[in-house]
């Protein structure tokens, strides 16, 4: 009888694995968690299963762990015995149900209305082995609902939905290359005309709280900028950052690839249009997605008495696309128009005897579109650092922090660093 239940079991850990779910946000301490219930029943409504014998609820940190370890779990389960598997991954349960004296098993995803009953076999464990095998074969489509759905109701999703995420940092780096990076001394009181080309290189590290769990990331923001020599401030950058994440000790790492050009309307004013394409992926978490970005960044700096005001105001679309990688194809239709927009005040100061410039700014970021596990974010940020005019021809430095706080009790911080030469 235990090794029935532990293959049935077992079985139900890879379909997990393969499907790439996630714990609901309420338990709250890991990415995984599995609760069994023999002679149980389980309701959709308060997500619970109550009646019968009902196990701890056991935290897993990777899909690994969760194939691992469940099989160990139940250890009162019969082939005779109504049984409640609820398996949740990132915010998503899946429930596997068995009826007393039933060789049929039924698998079914409350939260996108999902159900199937598998019963040809006369077995469990048949049952359960034809489940898995229509989890391996059948269509993206189940897994692209799944995948979806976890940016809605998953606090550490690696593709959307939270600041630590794919898209926001997409959307965080497009606004900071065509405005925070560049908004004061647009019009510029330094009258060199000689220009050059800038390799950007820094670091980032953020800590961001959502749902009880912790995404710490360290990105490396690398570009390349090339100047008009007859007048810089028109300017076309190559951007290429890299992020590795680590949520509750889960990995996951991102790359985005990108290309923006910033022009001059007039001395106050410069549009910046900007394309990029990223890729994320985490063997822990079991997710996998690319994403296309377009946006357009307004900048409008005013020069006033002993300091200048400068507005940045972005707009931009940013849709998931088809990732392949052999037999796997996944793309969740995640959709999103950005708004994002944000006032800065750059003050000069006097640094060890050295001329700089010390900035301030608050941003206010708004997702329409597909359903977010957080939709909006407020930042409040410092930056100090050596003068970054578009038409000087020195290098600069920057460094600043962000506080960070969004809808459905996100918060956070950066820490930040960059040199242009």
């Amino acid at each position: 009888m235990q090794a029935a239940a532990r293959k049935y079991s077992y079985s139900i850990a890879l379909a997990t694995s393969l499907l790439c779910l996630q714990p609901l946000g309420a338990l709250a301490t890991s990415p995984f968690d599995v609760t069994v219930g023999v002679g149980s029943t389980y309701n959709p409504a308060n997500d619970t299963i109550s009646g019968g014998t009902v196990s701890p609820t056991i935290g897993f940190t990777t899909v690994s762990d969760l194939k691992n370890d469940l099989q160990q779990i139940d250890t009162q389960y019969n082939p005779a015995s109504a049984v409640v598997i609820r398996a949740g991954y990132r915010g998503l349960p899946l429930i596997l149900q068995s009826a007393a004296n039933s060789p049929s098993v039924t698998l079914s995803i409350p939260l996108i209305g999902y159900t199937n009953t598998f019963a040809a076999q006369s077995s469990r464990d048949g049952n359960t082995t034809d489940l898995f095998n229509y989890l391996k074969s059948s269509g993206s489509d189940l897994i692209n609902q799944i995948q979806k759905k976890l940016a809605e109701v998953s606090p550490i999703d690696p593709v959307a939905g939270n600041p630590s995420s794919m898209q926001s940092r997409m959307v965080s780096d497009d606004y900071d290359r065509n405005f925070t990076q560049f908004a004061s001394n647009i019009k510029s009181s330094d009258n060199t005309t000689q220009s050059n080309s800038l390799i950007g290189v820094g670091l980032s590290l953020g800590s961001m709280s959502a749902g009880g769990m912790t995404t710490s990331t360290s990105t490396l923001p690398l570009s390349y900028t090339v100047r008009n020599d007859l007048d810089p401030r028109k300017q076309w950058t190559f951007y290429a950052p890299l992020s590795a994440s680590n949520t509750e000790g889960a990995q996951s790492y991102t790359g985005n690839l990108g290309l923006a050009y910033r022009f001059p309307v007039n001395d106050e004013w410069a549009l910046s249009p900007a394309f990029g394409y990223g890729i994320t992926g985490s063997v822990d978490l079991g997710s996998a997605a690319a994403m296309m970005a377009a946006s357009l960044t307004s900048q409008y700096t005013m020069k006033m008495d002993g300091f200048d005001l400068a507005f940045g105001n972005m707009v931009g679309l940013y849709q998931t696309t088809a990732l392949n990688a052999g037999d796997y194809s996944s793309n969740p239709n995640i959709n999103n128009t950005v708004f994002r927009n944000g006032v800065l005040l750059s003050f000069p100061t006097n640094v060890m005897g050295s001329k700089m410039a010390l900035e301030t700014s608050f941003i206010l970021t708004n997702y329409t579109g597909s359903a977010l596990y957080s939709n909006q974010y407020e930042e409040l940020g410092v930056t100090i650092g050596t003068n970054k005019s578009a038409n000087a021809s020195r290098s600069y430095v920057r460094a600043g922090a962000t506080l960070l706080s969004g809808s459905n009790g996100v918060s956070g911080y950066r820490l930040n660093v960059g040199y242009w030469f």
